[in-house]
């Protein structure tokens, strides 16, 4: 068995020991990262507000702005978002695997008002209110 001595310390620690040290900080490393997202995920200024209809599709969704953070990628951050690149920017085509076609497309609000511009575009401040409507 090997034993090394390491500074600032009495007596020796195994290898055995040494790795177990270094495992425990990674797995408290972890667990107080995970318990930081955890929360910001779930506080109530993250909050994602969805509207289904009869067949459990996401017919709505909205959230609150993060001061300096653009819409789409805050939407990304909330649901599964497919888009389709056109020249004036990025169109979302699908939420959470409901697409937008036909009749009805994916339509973005801005504290209740139909967005002027794309959500790619749009920084958002922490007083918005973003929507996404499927109509």
């Amino acid at each position: 068995m090997y034993r090394y001595m390491l500074p600032g310390k009495r007596g020796y620690m195994s290898r055995a020991a040494i790795k177990l040290n270094i495992l425990t900080a990674a797995v408290v490393a972890l667990a107080v990262g995970s318990g930081t997202w955890a929360h910001v995920v779930n506080s109530p200024s993250h909050k994602v507000n969805v509207v289904t209809n009869a067949q459990h599709q996401i017919t709505q969704l909205s959230y609150q702005g993060i001061q300096g953070q653009n819409a789409l990628a805050l939407l990304k951050k909330h649901a599964a978002v497919l888009t389709k690149h056109y020249s004036f920017g990025d169109m979302v085509t699908s939420i959470n695997g409901v697409k937008g076609s036909g009749p009805k497309y994916w339509t973005f609000y801005i504290n209740g008002k139909m967005a002027s511009v794309g959500a790619g575009s749009y920084t958002t401040k922490s007083t918005d209110t973003l929507a996404w409507k499927l109509q």
